[in-house]
């Protein structure tokens, strides 16, 4: 897999979207306007998309409450995105060790890490600006280079990308929303797309030549990759922060939120049911990634 054009449809696309690139690369410190305040003058998510919205923590707030609130997930939301950026560009990095400089995937790739170092950028810039703790997962990444290993980070970043696009897909046409937190995702938006591509074409070709052995490895250990990524999600700091009591655990609970969390992973887990990967649903159902 690591030889010179070994799989010609990821390369074909690989060159494909080296070229959407140039033709459409934003900067965020000019695409975005910064001189806007981050404030509580509007929601930073639309309300709907809350994990606390639904609750009678919810209807307890007022609607500055609410508003606030909204701003400590946006940024909570910023702060996870920039672990997961971190662990695409660590899975990426480590992946264009073993592709010759030759194939059009070598190329694509450092764009994508291009791409993710402005993206982090972007959201510790709202971060700072927002007024709110440096919210933001602190868990180590492990990767492993094997064949299973690779496709198993290829998964994880399509968890990803698929959960931050559908967050930001929601925002970026919610005229209740901050302009500032709609401009960070309509951008988001318009380059994660070109990631989300490349990881499922790499996945289909590849998925064929795994041994029987590395797909079953696979298999068995996607849901609980994937809902570790869920539960990066959602962090707890913000309802200690906020004074919310046993607002993590409400959270979590809300089946509003759990309903998003099934939305925003619909197109990955379709995909990966055609490729096979979900051949059991009954672990995918358990952890809340699925719909019954």
């Amino acid at each position: 897999m690591s030889t010179t054009f070994a799989l010609p449809r990821t390369a074909a696309r690989s060159e494909q979207l080296t070229a959407a690139s140039q033709r459409l690369t934003l900067d965020p410190f000019t695409d975005v306007d910064w001189e806007r305040p981050i404030d509580d003058s509007a929601f930073h998510l639309p309300p709907e998309f809350l994990s606390l919205y639904g609750t009678d923590a919810w209807s307890a707030m007022s609607e500055a409450e609410q508003i606030t609130y909204s701003r400590h997930e946006m940024a909570a939301l910023c702060g996870a995105a920039i672990w997961f950026e971190n662990a695409l560009m660590q899975i990426v990095l480590g992946h264009l060790v073993h592709i010759d400089v030759k194939d059009p995937m070598h190329r694509y790739l450092l764009i994508e890490v291009a791409d993710e170092c402005r993206h982090s950028s972007m959201f510790g810039e709202y971060i700072r600006r927002g007024g709110t703790p440096a919210y933001g997962p602190t868990r180590p990444l492990a990767l492993d280079q094997s064949a299973e290993g690779r496709a198993l980070s290829y998964l994880l970043i399509l968890a990803i990308e698929e959960l931050l696009d559908y967050a930001n897909r929601i925002s970026m046409r919610d005229e209740r929303v901050h302009a500032t937190s709609r401009q960070i995702a309509k951008l988001h938006v318009m380059e994660e797309a070109r990631h989300v591509s490349f990881a499922k074409t790499y996945l289909a070709e590849i998925w064929p030549a795994l041994a029987d052995a590395e797909r079953e490895i696979v298999i068995s250990a996607a849901p609980d990759l994937i809902g570790a990524i869920v539960s990066l999600s959602l962090d707890p700091a913000v309802f200690d922060e906020l004074g919310i009591d046993n607002g993590f655990e409400i959270a979590r609970a809300n089946p509003n939120y759990c309903a998003h969390v099934v939305a925003g992973l619909g197109k990955l887990t379709t995909f990966l049911g055609g490729l096979g990967v979900i051949a059991d649903r009954t672990r995918w159902v358990e952890l809340g990634l699925v719909a019954t």
